[in-house]
């Protein structure tokens, strides 16, 4: 029986590029030395200990100890609850090894969002770009936070899936879908306008027409045959609200999340402000890993913002829009950690996967996203921050 598309693409790049993280970060681990005094999360197998490093700690902290929060201080309040929330689940099946289970955790949901983006691209694009997305997904270079314990794959998951269901206009799944995303990561409320912005274009009503009459009489055609669909996708933010209830009645701090930031040494100067910094501290320091990293940073985010009007031509405004403030909402302080978030900007995916239809193109990007993920991964399984 042959294996259709949509499943056969995103198991061959899941497969190929989860063998290639593995063997080169195991590799790396061996023949590399590792920066001592660091947490060891698996004493007991030293390949899952490769795939929980940095804010794994944290996750893994909530799962075992639950939340806690210092004002001033960098607490796990920040991170939030559905990935760990998951990973306490499915741990209690596996005699408690909480790294075991966010790595199959964050495994599964990579392999689903890579099916969903499939589906998704085939959709908004064709099913050339659909075959392409899901390598250039697989193969960019941070990519193996999707395999780490990490939100990213649950994150993507459930964005991906927000966004497909919206497409199909079955807003009921769509809104299921966006509470889960809105409860997942904090930008995931983001969910909720890209759902609204569909409801609005299947109603007719396109921003590139916003000044004409005709454009907000299909609308209002639509609100009256369809209002009820609103209000079920009104339902989408509950996810955000339920933690910040969750932290008003235990640390009568709803916005903890955003206040611990601080202590990350995030500081709310603005995009602006953020990225004359990054360029003014790269002037005049000498290369080195902080420096490497924060270049890094700066041309991953430089270069997804050079994609947004392509992006708004080429695909949809609505996801022009939700590239930007993805990207804004960090980069308002600091661009620490950019290059990882690039991840969940699927839009970007989407617009190279249609230039990807140039052989040549497809090349580079393919040889260049591989070339650097081994090149992070290796620095990644030594303790080296990356993102």
């Amino acid at each position: 029986m042959k294996i259709p598309d949509w499943l056969l693409h995103p198991l061959l790049a899941f497969t190929s590029s989860r063998i290639f993280i593995f063997f080169v970060g195991t590799y790396a681990r061996i023949m590399l030395p590792v920066e001592q005094g660091h947490w060891n999360a698996s004493p007991e197998s030293p390949f899952l200990s490769l795939w929980a490093k940095w804010d794994s700690q944290y996750y893994y902290d909530i799962v075992v100890n639950g939340y806690w929060f210092t004002p001033g201080q960098q607490s796990n309040v920040a991170f939030f609850p559905f990935y760990p929330l998951l990973v306490r689940m499915v741990s209690g099946l596996l005699k408690d090894n909480v790294i075991l289970a966010g790595f199959l955790i964050s495994n599964i949901f990579f392999l689903g969002a890579l099916i969903i983006f499939f589906k998704l691209t085939e959709i908004e694009i064709d099913p050339g770009s659909a075959k392409r997305v899901v390598y250039y997904l697989a193969f960019f270079p941070t990519s193996f936070f999707f395999s780490s314990v990490y939100t990213e794959s649950t994150f993507l998951f459930f964005m991906l899936g927000t966004v497909y269901f919206a497409k199909k206009q079955n807003w009921i799944a769509a809104s299921m879908m966006g509470i889960l995303t809105s409860v997942t990561r904090n930008i995931g409320i983001l969910a909720w306008p890209l759902v609204i912005f569909e409801w609005l274009r299947s109603n007719g009503w396109t921003l590139k027409q916003i000044f004409q009459k005709e454009n907000w009489l299909s609308l209002w055609e639509g609100f009256k045959k369809h209002w009820f669909d609103l209000i079920i996708i009104s339902i989408i933010p509950l996810g955000m609200i339920t933690y910040m209830l969750f932290l008003k009645v235990n640390f009568d701090r709803p916005l903890a999340f955003i206040e611990t930031q601080a202590a990350w040494g995030r500081e709310n100067i603005g995009p602006i402000g953020v990225l004359t910094k990054s360029v003014t501290y790269m002037a005049n320091y000498p290369i080195g890993k902080g420096w490497l990293v924060n270049f890094i940073n700066t041309f991953g985010v430089l270069f997804f913002l050079i994609l947004i009007p392509f992006i708004w031509f080429k695909i949809n405004e609505g996801y022009a829009i939700f590239v930007l403030i993805s990207l804004i909402l960090p980069l308002s302080s600091s661009t620490g950690s950019i290059i990882r978030y690039l991840l969940t900007a699927f839009p970007g995916f989407m617009l190279l996967a249609k230039w990807g239809r140039n052989e040549i193109v497809d090349k580079i990007l393919l040889t260049s996203f591989s070339v650097l993920l081994g090149m992070f991964v290796t620095i990644f399984a030594v303790w080296v921050f990356v993102a």
